[in-house]
């Protein structure tokens, strides 16, 4: 398994364990005024675990690199298309977050869509990523 792939399965894991935790611990909260300091200490756990995770991925995947691990043109493509497909799925988020939400909603449920917009764009991308190098680029 490539370097690249291997990170973006570690990541994608992760992404879906962590925010699926962390999105369904936000259901099981009252949305009450006193709460926004355990919205904001769970949406800071959830980031700080995410940052060990990739912090840990990158160390292991530089311990452990050889040298015929170098990225080439289809690691370069692969990215590309994901990325191009992630951020089409980020603006439709960013936009439904920051034209129509704000008409009736605020605070941290616009902050909770924003989140989870970027989430599901980072979900997307990586995703994307496994699928090319299992199934090969399709152009």
């Amino acid at each position: 398994m490539l370097p690249n792939e291997r990170f973006a399965q570690v990541w994608l894991s992760a992404l879906i364990v962590i925010f699926g935790a962390y999105f369904s611990t936000l259901a099981l909260v009252r949305p009450d005024a006193s709460s926004i300091a355990l919205r904001i200490g769970l949406l800071a756990a959830a980031l700080g675990v995410l940052g060990l995770v990739a912090g840990g991925t990158w160390l292991a995947q530089r311990w452990r690199r050889r040298p015929d691990d170098a990225e080439d043109e289809r690691d370069r493509a692969i990215e590309h298309k994901a990325s191009a497909v992630a951020y089409r799925v980020l603006m439709v988020g960013m936009i439904l977050v920051g034209c129509v939400m704000p008409f009736d909603k605020q605070g941290m449920d616009i902050v909770n869509a924003a989140v989870f917009a970027i989430a599901l764009a980072e979900v997307v991308r990586h995703g994307l990523i496994v699928v090319g190098y299992r199934r090969g680029l399709r152009a």
